[in-house]
């Protein structure tokens, strides 16, 4: 790479959805009257972000939402038109469709693939009809496993599922037969995430008014053990908290946000990330389709909110980041690129974790063990720096 550009990955955020799902707080919208004129804006945003960054090198491109796969393939290959045209992408190396499966059909497929769409992230989440209409989910069961079926057996280079586990109602027999049916689709990438009950959601008035139970925490944590458990037995590479991938099959587009590169947002409340010589910076656009249409379309900056990080700020986001992941610490970068002598100034917190089993050191690096990751969060916030 020459020495004047800089590596960044871009994520291109579609808002619009079919039907709004009970847990989530995504920023989407549910008309989908202004899906072409939100397409000329996104193209604007692209090229004039390009001009902001020039000489910027594209590794990966993702396509999250909302519901990319809403969007008709043509539209796909007209922001990535826009995309190779505004940027250097010869490099990139993984293009990330996020897909529901009533939306996945062969003729469709095709043409993302043709697009350049090398990997499709799909949204089944249960493939129990009763899990799914708990979540509002679009799709049933059946349409789950045709759309794996037809995934798996199409030209991508990968692709990835999810599944939700602390669904109220769901024993870990269910949760246990989700995880077999995902392995059966011969899928080589799983993402598994616990339900979490997020202000302003449909779920969370549920439960506040009483109407839904959530799971116990001692259950969400035993359906987490379980995915560990089943998946690493069948040759799952239990690579980051919430992933697991068979070899060869990792993320690279999230792997990207673990290591704490540079990123690119694009569309209504997309983040972005850049860190060049000594300053570090994140932003986000506006979560409003409406407002980021009338900013972008004369010209103006769809950002709405901005911080500059420090070497504190970068360092505690590093270590949260690396702890999640099978690669751990490395305590020597965070030393020399972050400025943080962790063993000198978290002795005590270290030699507590490691006797309590949540932390093991390999050389200069530092893993949580399999108890570690069940309380994930509350360890890397007692190794933040004061």
């Amino acid at each position: 790479m020459p020495a004047n550009q800089q590596e960044a990955s871009l994520y291109v955020h579609i808002p619009f959805c079919a039907q709004r799902c009970s847990y989530c707080d995504f920023y989407f919208v549910t008309s989908q009257r202004r899906q072409t004129e939100f397409i000329e804006a996104l193209c604007l945003e692209i090229a004039q972000t390009a001009r902001t960054f020039p000489n910027t090198l594209l590794s990966t491109i993702y396509f999250g939402g909302g519901t990319p796969s809403l969007l008709p393939p043509q539209s796909i290959t007209h922001i990535l038109a826009q995309i190779c045209e505004s940027f250097d992408t010869y490099q990139v190396d993984e293009i990330t469709l996020e897909a529901n499966p009533e939306d996945i059909n062969a003729p469709a497929l095709d043409e993302l693939i043709h697009a350049g769409i090398t990997r499709i992230s799909l949204g089944i989440q249960s493939f129990r009809n009763a899990d799914l209409r708990f979540m509002n989910r679009c799709h049933n069961s059946d349409q789950a496993l045709l759309a794996s079926k037809l995934i798996q057996t199409a030209e991508l280079s990968s692709w990835s599922l999810d599944l939700i586990f602390g669904i109220p109602g769901a024993s870990e027999k269910i949760w246990q037969d989700n995880l077999h049916r995902a392995i059966e689709t011969q899928v080589p990438h799983i993402s598994t995430y616990s339900l979490t009950i997020e202000p302003q959601t449909p779920l969370h008035k549920q439960v506040a008014s009483g109407f839904v139970k959530p799971a116990s925490d001692e259950r969400a944590a035993d359906q987490f053990q379980q995915a560990m458990d089943i998946l690493t037995s069948v040759g799952y590479e239990h690579y980051e908290i919430s992933n697991f991938a068979l070899p060869g099959h990792r993320a690279k587009h999230n792997t990207r946000y673990w290591h704490h590169t540079n990123y690119l947002g694009v569309g209504p409340s997309a983040h972005s990330f850049w860190w060049q010589s000594n300053k570090a910076l994140r932003w986000q656009n506006v979560r409003s389709l409406r407002k980021y249409l009338e900013a972008v379309t004369i010209a103006e900056s769809p950002t709405v909110t901005q911080e500059t990080l420090s070497m504190h700020d970068l360092a505690r986001e590093r270590i949260m980041l690396a702890l999640r992941t099978s690669e751990g610490l490395d305590m020597d970068d965070l030393k020399t690129t972050y400025g943080l002598d962790l063993i000198a100034h978290k002795k005590d917190a270290l030699q507590q974790m490691k006797a309590q089993g949540f932390l093991v050191q390999q050389g200069t690096r530092m893993f949580l063990t399999s108890q570690g990751l069940h309380v994930c969060d509350n360890l890397t916030e007692q190794l933040w720096p004061d």
